[in-house]
Protein backbone atom coordinates (compact mmCIF):
# COMPACT_ATOMS: atom_id res chain seq x y z
CA UNK A 1 0.00 0.00 0.00
CA UNK A 2 1.41 3.48 -1.60
CA UNK A 3 0.38 7.06 0.07
CA UNK A 4 -0.22 8.77 -3.23
CA UNK A 5 -1.66 12.13 -1.92
CA UNK A 6 -2.55 14.16 1.44
CA UNK A 7 -5.36 16.80 1.06
CA UNK A 8 -5.37 19.05 3.62
CA UNK A 9 -8.15 22.32 5.38
CA UNK A 10 -8.03 24.44 8.61
CA UNK A 11 -4.84 23.39 9.50
CA UNK A 12 -2.65 26.29 10.96
CA UNK A 13 -1.86 28.17 7.69
CA UNK A 14 -3.35 26.45 5.29
CA UNK A 15 -7.46 27.21 5.27
CA UNK A 16 -8.96 26.13 1.73
CA UNK A 17 -8.10 22.33 0.83
CA UNK A 18 -4.73 22.03 -0.95
CA UNK A 19 -4.16 18.94 -2.72
CA UNK A 20 -0.71 17.67 -2.16
CA UNK A 21 0.60 14.63 -4.38
CA UNK A 22 3.01 12.46 -3.16
CA UNK A 23 4.42 9.87 -6.28
CA UNK A 24 6.68 7.99 -3.80
CA UNK A 25 9.20 11.21 -3.37
CA UNK A 26 8.21 14.96 -3.16
CA UNK A 27 9.99 17.89 -2.40
CA UNK A 28 8.64 21.42 -0.68
CA UNK A 29 10.08 24.68 -1.49
CA UNK A 30 9.06 27.97 -1.42
CA UNK A 31 9.53 30.89 1.45
CA UNK A 32 9.85 30.80 5.33
CA UNK A 33 6.77 30.83 6.90
CA UNK A 34 4.73 29.51 3.81
CA UNK A 35 3.51 26.55 5.12
CA UNK A 36 6.01 23.63 3.86
CA UNK A 37 6.77 22.59 7.66
CA UNK A 38 2.74 22.44 8.13
CA UNK A 39 2.32 20.40 5.19
CA UNK A 40 4.93 17.56 7.14
CA UNK A 41 3.22 18.39 10.10
CA UNK A 42 -0.02 17.12 8.55
CA UNK A 43 1.08 13.78 7.43
CA UNK A 44 2.55 13.28 10.52
CA UNK A 45 -0.68 13.92 12.44
CA UNK A 46 -2.57 11.85 10.12
CA UNK A 47 -0.36 8.83 11.09
CA UNK A 48 -0.20 9.39 14.76
CA UNK A 49 -3.33 10.45 15.13
CA UNK A 50 -4.86 7.51 17.04
CA UNK A 51 -3.11 8.54 20.28
CA UNK A 52 -3.03 12.31 19.12
CA UNK A 53 0.73 11.70 19.60
CA UNK A 54 1.24 15.26 17.68
CA UNK A 55 -0.62 17.42 20.49
CA UNK A 56 -3.28 18.51 17.97
CA UNK A 57 -5.92 21.29 19.86
CA UNK A 58 -8.05 23.34 18.07
CA UNK A 59 -6.44 26.25 19.73
CA UNK A 60 -3.31 26.21 18.27
CA UNK A 61 -3.49 23.95 15.26
CA UNK A 62 -6.97 24.84 13.69
CA UNK A 63 -6.57 27.62 10.86
CA UNK A 64 -7.40 30.74 13.28
CA UNK A 65 -10.49 33.09 12.13
CA UNK A 66 -12.42 29.86 10.74
CA UNK A 67 -15.10 29.53 13.85
CA UNK A 68 -16.55 26.41 14.36
CA UNK A 69 -15.00 24.31 10.95
CA UNK A 70 -12.55 21.72 12.16
CA UNK A 71 -9.07 20.51 10.90
CA UNK A 72 -9.79 17.91 8.18
CA UNK A 73 -6.75 15.42 6.76
CA UNK A 74 -7.57 12.95 3.86
CA UNK A 75 -4.40 10.20 2.61
CA UNK A 76 -5.36 8.46 -0.36
CA UNK A 77 -3.50 5.61 -0.60
CA UNK A 78 -3.14 2.64 -3.90
CA UNK A 79 -2.60 -0.85 -3.65
CA UNK A 80 -2.70 -4.08 -5.07
CA UNK A 81 -6.06 -5.68 -4.54
CA UNK A 82 -4.74 -9.45 -4.70
CA UNK A 83 -1.59 -9.06 -2.64
CA UNK A 84 -3.30 -6.66 -0.13
CA UNK A 85 -6.60 -8.91 0.03
CA UNK A 86 -7.37 -8.67 3.71
CA UNK A 87 -7.75 -4.41 3.56
CA UNK A 88 -9.70 -4.72 0.08
CA UNK A 89 -11.85 -7.37 1.88
CA UNK A 90 -12.08 -4.87 4.62
CA UNK A 91 -12.89 -1.86 2.42
CA UNK A 92 -15.30 -3.99 0.38
CA UNK A 93 -17.07 -5.18 3.72
CA UNK A 94 -17.66 -1.43 4.97
CA UNK A 95 -19.07 -0.96 1.05
CA UNK A 96 -21.54 -3.70 1.22
CA UNK A 97 -22.91 -2.66 4.73
CA UNK A 98 -23.51 1.15 3.75
CA UNK A 99 -24.79 0.18 0.29
CA UNK A 100 -21.87 1.24 -1.68
CA UNK A 101 -19.46 -0.31 -4.24
CA UNK A 102 -15.71 -0.15 -4.60
CA UNK A 103 -14.60 1.30 -7.59
CA UNK A 104 -10.75 0.82 -8.06
CA UNK A 105 -7.81 0.45 -5.88
CA UNK A 106 -7.72 3.41 -4.53
CA UNK A 107 -8.64 3.83 -0.57
CA UNK A 108 -9.23 7.30 0.99
CA UNK A 109 -9.06 8.03 4.65
CA UNK A 110 -9.95 11.03 6.89
CA UNK A 111 -8.98 12.31 10.06
CA UNK A 112 -10.63 15.42 11.72
CA UNK A 113 -11.03 16.61 14.96
CA UNK A 114 -13.97 17.28 17.23
CA UNK A 115 -14.70 20.35 19.31
CA UNK A 116 -12.99 18.65 22.65
CA UNK A 117 -9.87 17.57 20.23
CA UNK A 118 -10.68 14.12 19.92
CA UNK A 119 -9.81 12.23 16.71
CA UNK A 120 -12.33 10.52 14.21
CA UNK A 121 -10.90 8.69 11.46
CA UNK A 122 -13.41 8.02 8.69
CA UNK A 123 -13.27 6.03 5.04
CA UNK A 124 -16.92 7.50 3.73
CA UNK A 125 -17.26 10.80 5.55
CA UNK A 126 -20.09 11.76 3.51
CA UNK A 127 -22.01 8.76 3.09
CA UNK A 128 -24.21 7.94 6.28
CA UNK A 129 -22.85 4.45 8.82
CA UNK A 130 -25.65 1.95 9.60
CA UNK A 131 -26.98 3.92 12.30
CA UNK A 132 -28.33 0.68 15.18
CA UNK A 133 -28.28 -2.61 15.20
CA UNK A 134 -25.91 -5.65 14.14
CA UNK A 135 -25.24 -4.20 11.64
CA UNK A 136 -24.03 -1.04 12.94
CA UNK A 137 -21.50 -3.17 15.44
CA UNK A 138 -20.47 -4.78 12.63
CA UNK A 139 -19.52 -1.86 10.59
CA UNK A 140 -17.76 -0.14 13.97
CA UNK A 141 -15.62 -3.48 14.18
CA UNK A 142 -14.48 -3.96 10.79
CA UNK A 143 -14.21 0.27 10.44
CA UNK A 144 -11.63 -0.04 13.35
CA UNK A 145 -9.59 -2.85 12.51
CA UNK A 146 -9.55 -1.62 8.88
CA UNK A 147 -7.60 1.36 10.03
CA UNK A 148 -5.53 0.02 12.53
CA UNK A 149 -4.39 -2.31 9.90
CA UNK A 150 -3.79 0.18 6.83
CA UNK A 151 -1.67 2.73 9.75
CA UNK A 152 0.17 -0.16 11.45
CA UNK A 153 1.59 -1.22 7.55
CA UNK A 154 3.48 2.31 7.71
CA UNK A 155 6.44 3.55 9.82
CA UNK A 156 6.37 7.21 9.73
CA UNK A 157 10.09 9.06 11.10
CA UNK A 158 10.15 12.75 11.00
CA UNK A 159 13.10 14.49 11.08
CA UNK A 160 12.97 18.06 12.19
CA UNK A 161 15.49 20.73 11.55
CA UNK A 162 15.82 21.90 14.82
CA UNK A 163 16.21 18.41 16.29
CA UNK A 164 20.16 17.82 16.85
CA UNK A 165 22.14 14.98 15.68
CA UNK A 166 22.75 12.93 18.61
CA UNK A 167 19.00 13.04 19.34
CA UNK A 168 18.34 11.62 15.84
CA UNK A 169 21.18 8.97 16.39
CA UNK A 170 19.59 7.68 19.97
CA UNK A 171 15.68 7.72 18.68
CA UNK A 172 16.09 6.48 14.92
CA UNK A 173 19.21 4.71 14.98
CA UNK A 174 20.26 3.18 18.41
CA UNK A 175 16.37 1.34 18.31
CA UNK A 176 17.42 -0.68 15.39
CA UNK A 177 20.93 -1.73 16.45
CA UNK A 178 19.47 -2.61 19.67
CA UNK A 179 17.54 -4.84 17.76
CA UNK A 180 19.90 -6.72 15.18
CA UNK A 181 22.16 -6.97 17.71
CA UNK A 182 19.84 -8.86 20.49
CA UNK A 183 18.77 -10.97 17.74
CA UNK A 184 22.83 -12.22 17.71
CA UNK A 185 22.69 -12.37 21.85
CA UNK A 186 19.45 -14.17 21.84
CA UNK A 187 20.79 -17.61 21.30
CA UNK A 188 22.74 -17.00 23.86
CA UNK A 189 20.74 -16.44 26.47
CA UNK A 190 20.85 -19.89 28.26
CA UNK A 191 24.44 -19.83 28.49
CA UNK A 192 23.70 -15.91 30.03
CA UNK A 193 21.24 -17.20 32.32
CA UNK A 194 23.29 -19.49 33.90
CA UNK A 195 26.36 -17.62 34.34
CA UNK A 196 23.85 -15.01 36.07
CA UNK A 197 22.61 -17.78 38.02
CA UNK A 198 25.74 -19.28 39.06
CA UNK A 199 26.88 -15.32 40.32
CA UNK A 200 23.67 -15.29 42.59
CA UNK A 201 24.22 -19.20 44.26
CA UNK A 202 27.53 -17.87 44.86
CA UNK A 203 25.71 -14.59 46.50
CA UNK A 204 23.56 -16.60 48.36
CA UNK A 205 25.82 -19.21 50.03
CA UNK A 206 27.59 -16.19 51.54
CA UNK A 207 24.56 -15.04 52.61
CA UNK A 208 23.50 -18.05 54.43
CA UNK A 209 27.65 -18.54 55.58
CA UNK A 210 26.54 -15.43 57.41
CA UNK A 211 23.09 -16.92 58.67
CA UNK A 212 20.95 -14.79 56.27
CA UNK A 213 19.40 -17.54 54.50
CA UNK A 214 16.12 -15.73 54.60
CA UNK A 215 17.39 -13.22 51.52
CA UNK A 216 17.65 -14.83 48.66
CA UNK A 217 19.36 -12.62 45.41
CA UNK A 218 19.16 -13.13 41.58
CA UNK A 219 19.75 -11.41 38.53
CA UNK A 220 17.78 -10.96 35.32
CA UNK A 221 17.98 -9.29 32.31
CA UNK A 222 16.49 -5.99 32.39
CA UNK A 223 12.99 -5.44 32.31
CA UNK A 224 13.28 -9.53 30.73
CA UNK A 225 14.32 -7.42 27.59
CA UNK A 226 17.42 -8.52 25.66
CA UNK A 227 17.21 -5.32 23.65
CA UNK A 228 17.76 -3.77 27.40
CA UNK A 229 21.17 -5.50 27.47
CA UNK A 230 22.21 -3.70 25.06
CA UNK A 231 23.10 -0.07 26.61
CA UNK A 232 24.46 1.99 23.47
CA UNK A 233 27.17 1.70 20.92
CA UNK A 234 29.82 3.68 19.63
CA UNK A 235 29.47 5.43 16.28
CA UNK A 236 32.93 6.17 14.70
CA UNK A 237 33.86 7.82 11.33
CA UNK A 238 37.01 6.88 9.53
CA UNK A 239 38.20 10.45 7.79
CA UNK A 240 40.93 8.30 7.55
CA UNK A 241 41.48 8.81 11.60
CA UNK A 242 38.57 7.16 13.33
CA UNK A 243 37.22 8.91 16.01
CA UNK A 244 33.49 9.25 17.51
CA UNK A 245 30.59 10.64 15.54
CA UNK A 246 30.11 13.38 17.71
CA UNK A 247 33.90 14.34 17.02
CA UNK A 248 33.44 15.01 13.38
CA UNK A 249 32.16 18.51 11.73
CA UNK A 250 28.60 18.84 11.28
CA UNK A 251 27.80 18.25 7.96
CA UNK A 252 29.97 14.31 8.24
CA UNK A 253 27.88 14.00 11.55
CA UNK A 254 24.64 14.39 8.99
CA UNK A 255 26.17 12.67 6.14
CA UNK A 256 26.49 10.09 7.88
CA UNK A 257 23.12 9.61 9.60
CA UNK A 258 21.31 10.26 6.27
CA UNK A 259 23.14 7.11 4.84
CA UNK A 260 21.45 4.82 7.88
CA UNK A 261 18.20 5.97 7.20
CA UNK A 262 18.57 3.40 4.27
CA UNK A 263 19.46 0.93 6.48
CA UNK A 264 16.53 1.35 8.96
CA UNK A 265 13.96 1.69 6.15
CA UNK A 266 15.49 -2.03 4.91
CA UNK A 267 15.12 -3.24 8.39
CA UNK A 268 11.61 -1.90 8.40
CA UNK A 269 10.53 -3.44 5.39
CA UNK A 270 11.60 -6.72 6.22
CA UNK A 271 8.70 -6.69 8.85
CA UNK A 272 6.51 -5.56 6.28
CA UNK A 273 5.87 -2.00 6.56
CA UNK A 274 5.73 1.10 3.94
CA UNK A 275 8.51 3.76 5.50
CA UNK A 276 7.76 7.29 5.22
CA UNK A 277 10.53 9.82 5.75
CA UNK A 278 9.81 13.45 6.46
CA UNK A 279 13.03 15.62 6.83
CA UNK A 280 12.89 19.02 7.36
CA UNK A 281 15.93 21.14 5.56
CA UNK A 282 18.33 18.55 5.63
CA UNK A 283 20.69 20.99 4.40
CA UNK A 284 20.50 22.65 7.45
CA UNK A 285 23.46 20.91 9.10
CA UNK A 286 25.65 20.54 5.98
CA UNK A 287 28.62 22.20 4.24
CA UNK A 288 27.89 23.17 0.79
CA UNK A 289 30.17 20.80 -0.44
CA UNK A 290 28.28 17.93 1.29
CA UNK A 291 24.88 18.87 -0.58
CA UNK A 292 24.99 17.24 -3.67
CA UNK A 293 26.07 14.07 -1.63
CA UNK A 294 23.59 13.57 0.52
CA UNK A 295 21.18 14.78 -1.94
CA UNK A 296 22.15 11.26 -4.16
CA UNK A 297 21.60 9.34 -0.45
CA UNK A 298 18.22 10.26 -0.37
CA UNK A 299 17.77 9.54 -4.13
CA UNK A 300 19.21 6.35 -2.65
CA UNK A 301 16.29 6.27 -0.05
CA UNK A 302 13.29 7.27 -2.21
CA UNK A 303 13.88 3.77 -3.91
CA UNK A 304 12.75 2.11 -0.60
CA UNK A 305 10.47 4.65 1.20
CA UNK A 306 8.57 7.62 0.74
CA UNK A 307 10.69 11.02 1.25
CA UNK A 308 9.07 14.17 1.57
CA UNK A 309 11.41 16.86 2.38
CA UNK A 310 11.42 20.53 3.01
CA UNK A 311 14.53 22.76 1.12
CA UNK A 312 15.82 25.91 0.87
CA UNK A 313 18.68 24.04 -1.18
CA UNK A 314 18.60 24.38 -5.31
CA UNK A 315 20.77 21.04 -4.74
CA UNK A 316 18.06 19.34 -3.45
CA UNK A 317 15.30 20.28 -5.95
CA UNK A 318 14.75 17.46 -8.14
CA UNK A 319 15.54 18.07 -11.72
CA UNK A 320 12.08 16.38 -12.61
CA UNK A 321 9.47 18.82 -11.61
CA UNK A 322 7.03 16.00 -11.06
CA UNK A 323 8.58 15.79 -7.58
CA UNK A 324 8.68 19.12 -6.84
CA UNK A 325 5.80 21.30 -5.36
CA UNK A 326 5.76 25.05 -3.93
CA UNK A 327 4.61 26.99 -0.88
CA UNK A 328 2.84 30.58 -1.30
CA UNK A 329 1.08 33.05 0.91
CA UNK A 330 -2.29 33.93 -0.79
CA UNK A 331 -3.64 38.16 0.24
CA UNK A 332 -4.82 36.02 3.16
CA UNK A 333 -2.09 34.68 4.43
CA UNK A 334 -2.80 31.10 3.91
CA UNK A 335 -1.49 28.57 2.61
CA UNK A 336 -2.01 27.41 -1.14
CA UNK A 337 0.19 24.96 -2.96
CA UNK A 338 1.59 25.07 -6.58
CA UNK A 339 3.19 21.99 -9.38
CA UNK A 340 5.31 23.32 -11.90
CA UNK A 341 6.43 22.38 -15.47
CA UNK A 342 9.87 22.85 -15.59
CA UNK A 343 12.74 22.95 -13.36
CA UNK A 344 13.69 26.37 -13.84
CA UNK A 345 9.63 27.03 -12.12
CA UNK A 346 10.58 24.91 -9.41
CA UNK A 347 13.39 26.79 -7.77
CA UNK A 348 12.01 30.24 -8.53
CA UNK A 349 10.59 30.50 -4.85
CA UNK A 350 14.11 29.35 -3.70
CA UNK A 351 16.15 31.98 -6.34
CA UNK A 352 14.30 35.16 -5.18
CA UNK A 353 14.51 34.21 -1.72
CA UNK A 354 18.17 33.49 -1.85
CA UNK A 355 20.88 35.78 -2.38
CA UNK A 356 23.66 33.34 -4.11
CA UNK A 357 25.75 33.10 -6.87
CA UNK A 358 24.31 33.66 -10.43
CA UNK A 359 24.27 29.95 -11.35
CA UNK A 360 23.21 28.59 -8.20
CA UNK A 361 19.79 30.28 -8.97
CA UNK A 362 19.82 26.92 -11.47
CA UNK A 363 21.53 24.37 -9.79
CA UNK A 364 24.33 23.91 -12.68
CA UNK A 365 25.69 20.69 -12.50
CA UNK A 366 29.35 19.58 -13.41
CA UNK A 367 28.58 19.39 -17.33
CA UNK A 368 24.91 20.96 -18.79
CA UNK A 369 23.07 20.68 -21.63
CA UNK A 370 20.16 22.68 -21.65
CA UNK A 371 17.36 21.04 -23.98
CA UNK A 372 13.81 22.39 -25.15
CA UNK A 373 11.23 20.85 -23.31
CA UNK A 374 10.30 17.63 -21.33
CA UNK A 375 10.09 15.43 -24.02
CA UNK A 376 13.68 16.13 -25.09
CA UNK A 377 15.16 15.53 -21.84
CA UNK A 378 13.04 12.85 -20.94
CA UNK A 379 14.19 10.92 -24.36
CA UNK A 380 17.60 11.85 -24.42
CA UNK A 381 17.70 10.50 -21.01
CA UNK A 382 16.07 7.05 -22.17
CA UNK A 383 18.15 6.65 -25.01
CA UNK A 384 21.48 7.40 -23.00
CA UNK A 385 20.88 4.69 -20.78
CA UNK A 386 20.17 2.32 -23.57
CA UNK A 387 23.72 2.82 -25.04
CA UNK A 388 25.55 0.90 -23.04
CA UNK A 389 28.73 2.35 -21.40
CA UNK A 390 31.63 0.21 -22.64
CA UNK A 391 30.78 0.90 -26.14
CA UNK A 392 29.23 4.16 -25.46
CA UNK A 393 31.92 6.36 -23.36
CA UNK A 394 29.96 9.37 -23.45
CA UNK A 395 31.45 10.22 -20.36
CA UNK A 396 30.86 14.01 -20.35
CA UNK A 397 27.46 13.53 -21.79
CA UNK A 398 26.81 10.76 -18.70
CA UNK A 399 28.10 13.09 -16.16
CA UNK A 400 26.25 16.05 -17.67
CA UNK A 401 22.52 17.61 -16.11
CA UNK A 402 19.85 17.60 -18.73
CA UNK A 403 17.95 20.73 -18.03
CA UNK A 404 13.97 21.46 -20.07
CA UNK A 405 12.11 24.85 -20.72
CA UNK A 406 8.97 24.31 -21.21
CA UNK A 407 9.76 24.94 -24.89
CA UNK A 408 12.47 26.73 -27.40
CA UNK A 409 11.59 30.29 -26.84
CA UNK A 410 11.53 29.73 -23.25
CA UNK A 411 14.88 28.23 -23.74
CA UNK A 412 16.14 31.18 -26.03
CA UNK A 413 14.85 33.73 -23.26
CA UNK A 414 17.17 31.67 -20.80
CA UNK A 415 20.14 31.63 -23.03
CA UNK A 416 19.64 35.25 -23.75
CA UNK A 417 19.33 36.30 -19.71
CA UNK A 418 21.73 34.13 -18.33
CA UNK A 419 24.53 32.70 -21.08
CA UNK A 420 26.77 35.52 -20.46
CA UNK A 421 26.96 34.20 -16.85
CA UNK A 422 26.50 30.70 -16.58
CA UNK A 423 29.23 29.94 -19.42
CA UNK A 424 32.02 31.48 -17.35
CA UNK A 425 31.10 29.07 -14.39
CA UNK A 426 29.60 25.82 -15.88
CA UNK A 427 30.01 24.00 -18.98
CA UNK A 428 26.94 24.63 -20.57
CA UNK A 429 25.76 23.62 -24.19
CA UNK A 430 21.99 24.16 -25.77
CA UNK A 431 20.72 21.32 -28.08
CA UNK A 432 17.99 23.13 -30.66
CA UNK A 433 15.52 21.10 -32.81
CA UNK A 434 16.54 21.24 -36.99
CA UNK A 435 12.84 22.44 -37.34
CA UNK A 436 11.75 26.01 -38.07
CA UNK A 437 11.16 26.96 -34.48
CA UNK A 438 14.40 25.67 -33.43
CA UNK A 439 16.31 27.06 -36.34
CA UNK A 440 14.70 30.58 -36.09
CA UNK A 441 15.47 30.87 -32.15
CA UNK A 442 18.83 29.55 -33.15
CA UNK A 443 19.69 32.31 -35.32
CA UNK A 444 18.20 35.39 -33.45
CA UNK A 445 20.56 34.11 -30.62
CA UNK A 446 23.72 34.07 -32.60
CA UNK A 447 22.51 37.44 -33.91
CA UNK A 448 22.33 38.90 -30.38
CA UNK A 449 25.37 36.99 -28.91
CA UNK A 450 27.37 37.96 -31.81
CA UNK A 451 26.51 41.65 -31.04
CA UNK A 452 27.80 41.30 -27.64
CA UNK A 453 30.78 39.81 -28.60
CA UNK A 454 29.68 36.20 -26.72
CA UNK A 455 30.90 33.19 -28.91
CA UNK A 456 27.90 30.82 -29.89
CA UNK A 457 28.91 28.68 -32.63
CA UNK A 458 27.70 25.17 -33.71
CA UNK A 459 28.58 22.49 -32.09
CA UNK A 460 30.96 24.23 -29.78
CA UNK A 461 27.88 26.12 -27.62
CA UNK A 462 24.81 24.76 -29.14
CA UNK A 463 23.55 21.42 -31.52
CA UNK A 464 21.00 21.16 -33.70
CA UNK A 465 20.07 17.59 -33.76
CA UNK A 466 18.85 17.16 -37.21
CA UNK A 467 18.80 19.92 -40.67
CA UNK A 468 14.80 20.80 -40.52
CA UNK A 469 13.84 17.97 -38.16
CA UNK A 470 12.35 18.01 -34.94
CA UNK A 471 13.89 15.75 -32.30
CA UNK A 472 11.25 12.66 -33.69
CA UNK A 473 13.43 12.87 -37.01
CA UNK A 474 16.59 11.17 -35.21
CA UNK A 475 14.67 8.31 -34.77
CA UNK A 476 14.84 6.03 -38.61
CA UNK A 477 12.99 7.51 -41.60
CA UNK A 478 10.63 4.33 -41.83
CA UNK A 479 9.85 4.41 -38.48
CA UNK A 480 8.17 7.27 -39.11
CA UNK A 481 7.00 6.63 -42.33
CA UNK A 482 4.97 4.19 -40.26
CA UNK A 483 3.91 6.13 -37.59
CA UNK A 484 2.09 8.84 -40.15
CA UNK A 485 0.14 5.68 -42.21
CA UNK A 486 -1.35 4.52 -38.86
CA UNK A 487 -1.37 7.64 -36.89
CA UNK A 488 -2.33 10.44 -39.60
CA UNK A 489 -4.25 12.54 -37.30
CA UNK A 490 -0.66 13.13 -34.60
CA UNK A 491 0.71 15.35 -36.97
CA UNK A 492 0.36 18.65 -38.48
CA UNK A 493 2.30 18.19 -41.68
CA UNK A 494 4.10 15.04 -43.33
CA UNK A 495 5.44 14.83 -47.31
CA UNK A 496 7.97 12.41 -48.82
CA UNK A 497 9.35 13.57 -52.16
CA UNK A 498 9.45 12.28 -55.46
CA UNK A 499 12.03 9.34 -54.56
CA UNK A 500 9.92 8.84 -51.51
CA UNK A 501 12.44 10.53 -48.98
CA UNK A 502 11.08 11.62 -45.93
CA UNK A 503 11.14 15.53 -46.09
CA UNK A 504 10.53 17.75 -42.73
CA UNK A 505 7.18 16.82 -40.64
CA UNK A 506 5.49 17.97 -37.63
CA UNK A 507 3.93 16.65 -35.01
CA UNK A 508 0.71 18.31 -33.29
CA UNK A 509 1.89 19.14 -29.82
CA UNK A 510 -0.56 17.46 -28.01
CA UNK A 511 0.59 14.24 -29.63
CA UNK A 512 4.67 14.65 -28.89
CA UNK A 513 4.01 12.29 -25.79
CA UNK A 514 2.28 9.71 -28.29
CA UNK A 515 4.53 9.96 -30.73
CA UNK A 516 7.67 9.57 -28.35
CA UNK A 517 5.89 6.29 -26.49
CA UNK A 518 5.15 4.77 -30.09
CA UNK A 519 8.99 5.07 -30.83
CA UNK A 520 10.28 4.43 -27.54
CA UNK A 521 8.17 0.74 -27.91
CA UNK A 522 9.02 0.19 -31.18
CA UNK A 523 13.21 0.93 -30.22
CA UNK A 524 12.44 -1.36 -27.44
CA UNK A 525 11.68 -4.55 -29.48
CA UNK A 526 14.73 -4.15 -31.54
CA UNK A 527 17.70 -6.28 -30.85
CA UNK A 528 20.33 -4.32 -31.71
CA UNK A 529 20.93 -0.16 -31.74
CA UNK A 530 20.79 0.47 -35.29
CA UNK A 531 18.23 2.62 -34.63
CA UNK A 532 19.96 4.85 -32.42
CA UNK A 533 22.34 5.80 -34.71
CA UNK A 534 21.40 9.39 -35.44
CA UNK A 535 21.19 9.86 -31.60
CA UNK A 536 24.80 8.65 -30.52
CA UNK A 537 25.91 11.19 -33.55
CA UNK A 538 24.34 13.68 -31.68
CA UNK A 539 26.16 12.82 -28.55
CA UNK A 540 29.41 12.31 -29.42
CA UNK A 541 29.20 16.27 -30.71
CA UNK A 542 27.97 16.96 -27.62
CA UNK A 543 30.64 15.15 -25.54
CA UNK A 544 33.47 16.66 -27.66
CA UNK A 545 31.84 19.83 -27.15
CA UNK A 546 31.49 19.42 -23.19
CA UNK A 547 35.17 18.70 -23.12
CA UNK A 548 36.28 21.23 -24.90
CA UNK A 549 33.99 23.94 -22.61
CA UNK A 550 35.82 22.23 -19.56
CA UNK A 551 39.56 22.80 -21.01
CA UNK A 552 38.12 26.06 -21.90
CA UNK A 553 37.09 27.19 -18.17
CA UNK A 554 40.23 25.20 -16.45
CA UNK A 555 42.52 27.62 -18.74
Amino acid sequence: MKLTEIRVRNFRSIEAEQHFPIPGRMTLVGPNNSGKTNLLRAIQVLFTGQANAYGYTRDSDLTFGVGKARTSITATFDGDPAAELEIYESIDELHALQGTTRTGSQLNLTLYFTETNTPVYSFFPNIKRPKAGAQAAQYSRTHIALVNRLLSGFSLHYVPSAKSVNQIYLELLTPFLRRKVSKVIEPHLPEISKSLKEAADALNAELKTAKLAEYEASFSLPGQSVEALVSGFDFMIADPQKTPIHEKGMGIQTTALLAAFRWITKQEAAEGREVLWLLEEPESYLHPHLASNCNSILENLAEDATVVKTTHSMAFVPQDPKYVSGTSLNTKNRTEIESYTTFTEAVSAIRTALGIKFSDFYNLSLFNILVEGPTDRKLFGWVLGKLPADAYPLSFVRQAKFEDFGGVKHLSGFLRATYQFIRLEHPCLAVFDGDDAGEKERRDLQAYFGQNAIPFEANKHFVSVRSRFAIEGLFPDDWIKAAYEEHPSWFDSYAVDAEGQLEPFKVKDGRKSNMQAKMVSRAEAEKNLEWASRFVNVFQVIDAALKELESGLES
